[in-house]
């Protein structure tokens, strides 16, 4: 089954967007912050505004765009690397994703048993990503001025996404507590295959603590008051809590470590959690 030009064209005109698979891959190496109840990050001070807004599409990429659309339309189907590739040429903006590697993509209902697997909330698909082979690829997005490594990509990943919710959120202690909402929440766990960032040995030596390599345990995304945000939430080689945040507007990975964001990344490791027997072993490549 192909995703038809109306349902692209219809979450184009929209802006509407909610959630993605493989397009996440790159959010594996972003802003780190232990789990501890007020957010920080390791590339500089707490920073509580969100992206600046731009004008333009609410997601400039053209492979993220498709992805989300996908969800906004809550379609099923299998489409193939041509079809994706064909997609992302007629969005007029070039991709930073190597499409040409993309064997085929599928997003299918779970059965009866497998949509019941999460305590709290339902598997509303299970998406399916298949390469040419297991990648080993520069990071294309930039962190503080440095592309920070590799990403080490399985050539066959799945993930399950769990369906839509709002969750509130609070932070902060003592006499200065805090809460906020994300709507529209969705949570993909990464069930099989591994998206690692391995970063470069020089970089490591420069920045020391602020940078380690990351095995990714899903992604999420939702809105805060209407805007789209994305969160990549991933597991150091210690078993480091590391989260960060992507702007889709802007194409960027966002340095700074949000409250609102960090406390968002603890609520979803109620599902992103190794120890549910859903995720495959951190470090251990398969």
């Amino acid at each position: 089954m192909r995703l038809d030009g109306q349902v692209f064209n219809r979450f184009e005109s929209t802006g509407a967007a909610r959630a993605a698979l493989a397009g996440f891959v790159l959010l594996a190496a972003l802003a780190v912050g232990p789990s501890v109840a007020r957010a920080w990050s390791e590339f500089g001070e707490p920073e509580d505004e969100p992206a600046t807004e731009v004008d333009g599409p609410e997601i400039r990429e053209p492979f993220f765009a498709f992805l989300l659309g996908m969800v906004e339309a809550d379609s099923t189907g299998s489409w193939s690397g041509a079809e994706l590739r064909e997609q992302a040429d007629s969005a007029g903006r070039e991709s930073r994703f190597p499409l040409d590697k993309v064997v085929s993509l599928s997003r299918s209902r779970p059965d009866s048993a497998g949509a019941i697997r999460y305590a709290g909330a339902t598997v509303q698909a299970v998406w399916h990503i298949l390469l040419t082979e297991d990648q080993n690829r520069s990071m294309p997005y930039s962190i503080l001025g440095y592309h920070p490594g590799s990403l080490l990509i399985a050539g066959d990943l799945v993930l399950s996404e769990l369906a839509a919710e709002d969750l509130n959120l609070s932070w902060g202690m003592g006499e200065d507590p805090q809460s906020g909402t994300v709507t529209e929440t969705r949570v993909f766990v990464l069930e099989k295959g591994h998206v690692v960032l391995d970063a470069d040995g020089w970089l490591d030596a420069l920045l020391g603590s602020s940078l380690d390599d990351s095995w990714t345990l899903g992604f999420v995304t939702g809105r805060e008051d209407g805007r789209l945000l994305g969160l990549g939430v991933s597991v150091g080689r210690e078993g480091r809590h590391i989260y960060g945040e992507f702007d889709f507007a802007n194409d960027k990975i966002l340095t700074h470590g949000r409250s609102l964001v960090s406390a968002l990344s603890r609520a979803s490791r109620s599902w992103l959690n190794i120890e549910s027997g859903n995720l495959p072993e951190p470090w251990e490549y398969r």
